[in-house]
């Protein structure tokens, strides 16, 4: 065997190394730890499919003809290469194409029949029992069983467990069977990536449940979810038996998606009924009768409508990129990485010796049996405080970290594992918690966790970019590296490869930075912070009246408008006018794709450099590229009537909103400058309002017509930020993107604000803006860097708050004016 890279684990020799890099060439800037939610696919996967598509001609299967015919053999070969993957075959086996792992779960609930045949009539019907750690899509399952008259049944991890170590009271074969029971379970949690034994499948059916239940003449199904198992790891359905399995595809190989597949053991195929039934599954149907015969053959007769051959085309793909590779290297290489993975973070501690990593685990890596790709865990504060996992995310992109948060669709793991009750659970719901959602932290404690899943084209070179990012952003330096008591009592031998990837010096532990927490800065400021929820309050005329009668600290030191969403600043140098949606001009333009989807400098770090000029008595705005001539664009619409405007749609923050496109010319300009084709200019044609909140008219800025940025608290937070750091202070308020800079007040004062006048103009305070990693784009220079993202998230305790919302009161035009005096209550 030849010797393998440093970038990849020993399972793999240097020709697997090097096919992979060649294969996955896109991933050389990107760190993609999302394996559990969906894999990549490769490169000659996807030429070969595009190839095929090219040369072939598939037709409907469900047509009469050559092209058809074709389309048939090649879903039937397809069936067997699945079979063959898994080391079954037609006997034993049935495919059935679904739409997905979820698909498949939603015709065992409808068709699952807990009455047999022969009692249909009877009041005997059989359980459904379920582990606590299930995907929600088997939690989908509940109702819909339970409306046909099966006892729902929730196991807890450790409860399961227990049943099955009991001794096991066999069921008597003989026994006339009254009714029909099924236990459904994940092979890998998606959660935690603990892998459930196998072996229970067979103690199932051996009646090891029937004790529990009370119901010894069940017969007992097993309905395994192995969507997340198989990616990683091989399924022998040759040794372990499960009557049902649900599979997606793109989780094993990445291409296509909207295609899984149910595996039906045939000789439990006769506990599955068909009512409802689509295009292609019956032999004959009458329209004027109700009448209909479905299909015999198992698949056929669940396979509703036209199936999705071209992806069922694609998929024999896929298995020739899992063909080059064993199952069993996968499953070592992925295993090897998350207890690499573990194990570094394990030992991670701040400088006052506090760890860094709280984990949710089942397993201590050691065991791959036990364990799977999967590291899921929550980062703590020197203080001891949960840093929210939205701020986790927001680092990670800084890094191309690519992750997932949350709960994972396993509502139930997460509230193991977290230690939530159910009234915690129902209060966070309560307080604004979805499924899904961004809100990280209720009380201080997590609702969700960071999630780090591997893949079979996973390298160290991810180990070690996640370690970076959480030394460099969530650690108090110095870095302690040392095993927890828990784990030096156990003596258990670290082996060589990670002994080695210490030694190695992969990271720079070195830098000292302590956080001397001065007084009225951090805790009082978090206090601040809190009292804000973000709602708009009813207007209170005594508030706005007490504004007459405030002594003015602060005036109107800068004034910009961003006259093209996520684009340059234009600074005003003198005074400018007020519209019902804001500054005249800001937010007016915005570029889109071809998918109308507009760009944002999150994904388009270059679009800071696209700077806008307005020239009002010209009536013309100039666009300045570096590298590119400017280009002039009118000021006011050129159309006489609204049938000429180019309408195109787009969305912001969720809203959809129209724009008139601004021509051909300029949309060459910037699909040039930029580097991406057919990008276009679109300008707001109507009012935008706010979802959700009030009638307030917005341009297409995201959340309110003006923001405030406070020049004494950039001051603040500038002075906190390492001096040992490549970041450029000087340009630090334009990394806010505020709209109105003031001075004279003290650090932080803004955030009290509940009304603010400047000038003749009253402003209600929406509340502070919450913060993500745009701020971690110099605006000059359109390079990233990680603060002051970090800085803010650290001594506000994962609070990214930083500037204040304001909505003018007044619907008449007015005027803002450098030197205006900044009044506020």
């Amino acid at each position: 065997m030849m010797e393998t890279k440093v970038d990849f684990t020993s399972v793999y020799d240097a020709a697997t190394v090097e096919s992979l890099e060649r294969e996955f060439a896109r991933l050389k800037d990107e760190c993609y730890l999302d394996h559990a939610g969906a894999t990549l696919y490769s490169d000659t996967q996807i030429k070969n499919v595009s190839a095929d598509l090219h040369k072939s001609l598939y037709a409907n299967p469900h047509s009469i003809g050559i092209a058809s015919s074709s389309t048939q053999d090649i879903i039937e070969r397809t069936r067997y290469r699945i079979l063959s993957h898994f080391n079954t075959n037609p006997d034993e086996y049935s495919v059935i194409f679904t739409a997905g792992a979820t698909a498949s779960l939603k015709i065992i609930a409808e068709g699952f029949r807990f009455r047999p045949h022969e009692i249909a009539t009877s009041s005997h019907s059989g359980s459904f029992i379920y582990m606590q750690d299930n995907h929600t899509s088997v939690l989908g399952m509940r109702d819909v069983v339970a409306a046909r008259g099966a006892e729902v049944i929730c196991l807890g991890h450790d409860q399961t467990f227990q049943i099955f170590n009991e001794r096991l009271s066999l069921c008597d074969s003989d026994e006339k069977q009254s009714s029909n029971s099924l236990f459904v379970y994940s092979a890998q949690c998606n959660f935690s990536g603990f892998k459930y034994p196998l072996k229970w499948i067979r103690d199932v059916h051996a009646g090891s449940l029937s004790t529990f239940v009370k119901r010894p003449s069940t017969r007992w199904y097993v309905l395994l979810d192995a969507a997340g198992f198989v990616s990683t790891n091989n399924l022998d359905l040759s040794v372990f038996k499960p009557d049902f399995v649900c599979l997606s595809f793109y989780k094993m190989f990445g291409y296509p998606t909207g295609v899984g597949a149910l595996l039906v053991k045939n000789a439990s195929s006769d506990v599955l009924e068909k009512i409802y039934y689509g295009g292609g599954t019956v032999d004959v149907a009458l329209s004027s009768k109700m009448f209909h015969k479905k299909r015999q053959v198992l698949c056929q007769r669940f396979e509703d409508g036209t199936m999705p051959f071209l992806s069922i085309a694609s998929l024999q793909y896929g298995f020739e990129i899992l063909s080059k590779l064993t199952m069993d290297q996968i499953s070592k290489h992925v295993f090897s990485l998350a207890k690499t993975l573990h194990h570094s973070l394990l030992t991670l501690h701040h400088c006052n010796g506090k760890p860094v990593v709280k984990f949710y685990s089942d397993s201590d890596y050691e065991d791959r049996n036990l364990q799977g790709g999967i590291v899921t865990f929550n980062l703590i504060r020197s203080s001891g405080e949960y840093v929210g996992y939205m701020e986790v995310v927001n680092m990670a992109a800084l890094f191309k970290i690519h992750l997932r948060t949350g709960c994972f669709c396993n509502p139930g793991a997460c509230q193991r594992h977290l230690s939530l009750s159910t009234n915690e659970i129902f209060q966070n719901y309560e307080e604004g918690y979805t499924c899904g959602g961004t809100t990280d932290l209720i009380n201080g404690k997590p609702t969700g966790a960071v999630r780090i899943s591997f893949g079979y084209m996973s390298a160290i070179k991810d180990v070690r970019t996640v370690l970076l990012m959480i030394t460099k952003c969530f650690i108090d330096k110095p870095c302690i590296r040392k095993f927890p008591q828990w784990w030096e009592n156990r003596k258990m031998e670290i082996d060589k490869n990670y002994r080695h990837f210490y030694n190695s010096n992969i990271l720079d532990y070195s830098t000292s930075r302590i956080i001397n927490n001065e007084k009225n800065t951090s805790d009082n400021l978090q206090n601040d912070f809190s009292n804000k929820n973000g709602h708009l309050d009813h207007i209170n005329l005594k508030d706005i009246n007490k504004i007459e009668t405030q002594m003015s600290k602060c005036t109107l030191q800068r004034l910009f408008i961003y006259p093209i969403k996520s684009c340059g600043a234009y600074e005003i140098k003198d005074s400018w006018n007020l519209t019902s949606k804001g500054l005249e001009y800001d937010r007016e333009w915005m570029i889109i794709a071809s998918s109308g989807i507009c760009l944002t400098q999150k994904h388009y770090t270059n679009l800071c450099l696209l700077k806008p000029i307005i020239f009002r008595e010209q009536n013309i705005m100039k666009l300045t590229y570096p590298g590119m001539p400017a280009i002039e664009i009118p000021l006011e619409y050129t159309y006489t009537n609204s049938a000429e405007q180019p309408i195109c749609q787009s969305r912001v923050c969720e809203n959809r909103v129209q724009g008139i496109d601004s021509g051909s010319e300029v949309a060459e300009w910037l699909s040039l400058a930029l580097g991406k084709p057919n990008l276009r200019l679109i300008r707001q044609s109507h009012k935008r309002q706010k979802k959700g909140l009030d009638k307030t008219e917005l341009s297409f800025s995201s959340q309110a017509q003006y923001l405030v940025i406070n020049e004494a608290s950039v001051s603040w937070l500038v002075d906190k930020v390492s001096d040992d750091l490549n970041f450029e202070k000087d340009t630090v308020v334009h990394r806010f993107r505020g709209n109105i800079i003031t001075k004279g007040c003290e650090a932080f004062d803004e955030m009290q604000w509940k009304y603010v006048r400047i000038g003749n103009n009253n402003f209600k305070v929406n509340g502070p803006c919450t913060r993500c990693q745009m701020i971690c784009i110099d605006q000059i220079s359109g390079e990233k860097t990680i603060e002051p993202l970090r800085t803010l998230a650290e001594e506000f305790h994962g609070k990214l708050k930083f500037g204040i919302y304001l909505t003018r009161l007044e619907s008449t035009p007015g005027m803002l004016k450098i030197g205006d005096c900044v009044y506020y209550s």
